[in-house]
């Protein structure tokens, strides 16, 4: 089966007619298809890897909030962090919190990890938090250490 593309002269004859066969268009169909798939699978690892940066950073904020509680006598949760809630308390427990630090733990929601556990005390620079995220069976994790005051 031919598909015939008919093209006019300016004094109305027809000249040659040429087309293109159903095999041809559709390997070019499925040319097309290749490469948007290979473009869909780049842009989903980039979209996930963006996710992770910025969660690594709303994570690693809160670390000068806990050197700042520590400093004034403060403590952090002994489980594990809420979106929303102020990092310095005065017991572990967080039934209270230290005037004057108003600092929240981010919402990290929309990147797909979740606050997982914490431990350590900031009292003795060893509060430990981590957040997780489970994509497709493996488990992504993201530890912000204040020892060494940074996340990975």
């Amino acid at each position: 089966m031919r598909f015939k593309i008919k093209i006019k002269i300016q004094n109305g004859t027809q000249c040659s007619s040429r087309g293109f066969t159903l095999i041809e268009l559709l390997i070019v169909i499925a040319i097309i298809g290749i490469l948007s798939g290979v473009t869909l699978i780049s842009t989903r690892s980039a979209v996930e890897k963006s996710k992770k940066a910025a969660a690594t950073t709303s994570a690693a904020s809160v670390l000068p909030e806990l050197v700042t509680c520590q400093d004034d006598g403060g403590k952090a949760t002994n489980s594990a962090p809420v979106s929303g809630r102020k990092v310095c308390c005065v017991t572990t427990a967080c039934a209270a919190f230290v005037d004057g630090h108003s600092a929240t733990w981010p919402d990290i929601s929309k990147t797909g990890f979740v606050y997982a556990s914490s431990s350590g005390d900031i009292t003795e620079n060893s509060y430990v938090y981590t957040l997780t995220k489970t994509v497709d069976s493996v488990v992504e994790t993201i530890t912000c250490n204040m020892a060494t005051n940074g996340c990975s």
